[in-house]
C-alpha cells in the first residue's frame, strides 16, 4: 500500500536550489526541469508556449506562480516515450504550489498527465479551465499522492460528460496519446495504477470528480486507491469507480457510483464486449456524508 508520508523518496545528498525567473521562456524552464534537483519558481505569471516536462529526482516549489496556457496540448506531464513500460518511467517527483490556467487556449487536452510514473507527489496546486479532457490524469502509475488540489471550471466536449477531474486510467492507446507512439507501441502495455492517495482536494464545476469511465479486458484492476477528506460538487458523479480492486473512501461528502462495465478498452485501442461484466472488488466507504450511493 502507498506510504502516507506525503513525500517522494528523492535522491539524497547535497542539492543546489535552482531559481526559475519570471522572464524565463518555456524552453528555458524545461532545460532547468531536465536537470532535476531542487527548483523554485519566482512568484508571478508564466506564459507556457509548450508543455512542461518533468524528469526523475525533481522537487519543485511553485508557490505564487501562475502558469497560463498559450499553446495547444497539455500543460505539464512526465517524460515518457513509446518504449516506456510498467512503472519504469519518471520517478521521485515532488511539485508543490502554483496555479495552472488552461482556458485561454480552449484545446481539448489534459492539464496534467502522469504516465508510467512512480513515487509522484503533487500538493496544493490550483487547476482552472480544463477543456474537453481531464484536469489531472493518473495513468499506469505507482505510489501517486495528490494532496490539496483545487480544481474548477472543467468543461467536456459535446456528448462526453463522462470526463473526470482526476482520472485514474490504464495504459491504452485511446486513453493517452504519446508522441511517436502507435497502437502496438510498448507503452500501451495495459499497466494499471497501484497506490493512489488523494486527500483534502476540492473539485467543483466539473462534469465528474474522481475515478474512471473505462475498464480493461482481462484480470487487471486499479489497486490501493485511498480518497479522504475531499470536497466535491460536480454535474454528475463525484466519485466513479469501475475496475477497482481495493478502494477506501473516508470522510468525503459526495455521491458515488460503484459500477460495472459490459465493454472494455483494448490496450491497442477500441472496445470489446466482455463475456463476464467487470465489477469492482473491496470497496470500503467510511465516515462519509453521501448524497447518493449507486451500486450496480
Amino acid at each position: 500500500m502507498l506510504a502516507k508520508s506525503g513525500s517522494a523518496n528523492l535522491r539524497k545528498g547535497v542539492r543546489t536550489m535552482v531559481t526559475i525567473k519570471r522572464n524565463f521562456s518555456t524552453k528555458q524552464i524545461n532545460e532547468a526541469l531536465k536537470k532535476g534537483g531542487d527548483i523554485k519558481f519566482e512568484a508571478g505569471e508564466y506564459v507556457l508556449k509548450d508543455c512542461l516536462i518533468l524528469h526523475s529526482n525533481t522537487k519543485v516549489n511553485a508557490n505564487g506562480a501562475v502558469f497560463v496556457r498559450a499553446h495547444k496540448g497539455r500543460m505539464m506531464e512526465l517524460k515518457v516515450s513509446p518504449e516506456t513500460t510498467k512503472y519504469k518511467g519518471v520517478h521521485d517527483v515532488e511539485w508543490s504550489g502554483g496555479a495552472f490556467v488552461a482556458y485561454h487556449v480552449p484545446d481539448n487536452a489534459n492539464v496534467i498527465s502522469l504516465f508510467h510514473g512512480k513515487s509522484i507527489y503533487l500538493k496544493d496546486i490550483k487547476i482552472v479551465g480544463c477543456r474537453g479532457m481531464h484536469s489531472v490524469e493518473v495513468n499506469a502509475c505507482k505510489d501517486t499522492i495528490l494532496i490539496g488540489l483545487n480544481i474548477s471550471d472543467q468543461s467536456p466536449k459535446a456528448d462526453e460528460t463522462f470526463r473526470e477531474a482526476i482520472q485514474i486510467d490504464f495504459a491504452n492507446y485511446d486513453g493517452l496519446k504519446v508522441k511517436g507512439a502507435k497502437p502496438d507501441s510498448p507503452c500501451y502495455d495495459g499497466t494499471h495504477c497501484d497506490g493512489v492517495y488523494i486527500k483534502n482536494c476540492s473539485i467543483k464545476d466539473c462534469p465528474n470528480g474522481i475515478g474512471t469511465h473505462t475498464v480493461s479486458k482481462g484480470n487487471k484492476y486499479h489497486k490501493n486507491v485511498h480518497i479522504e477528506a475531499c470536497w466535491i460538487s460536480t454535474d454528475h458523479k463525484d466519485i466513479r469507480l469501475y475496475g477497482f480492486d481495493g478502494c477506501r473512501i473516508v470522510s468525503t461528502s459526495c455521491n458515488i457510483l460503484v459500477g460495472v462495465k459490459d465493454k472494455a478498452h483494448l490496450n491497442s485501442g477500441g472496445k470489446v464486449s466482455l463475456s463476464t461484466p467487470k465489477h469492482n472488488k473491496n470497496v470500503y466507504i467510511e465516515d462519509s456524508d453521501f448524497h447518493n450511493v449507486t451500486i450496480e
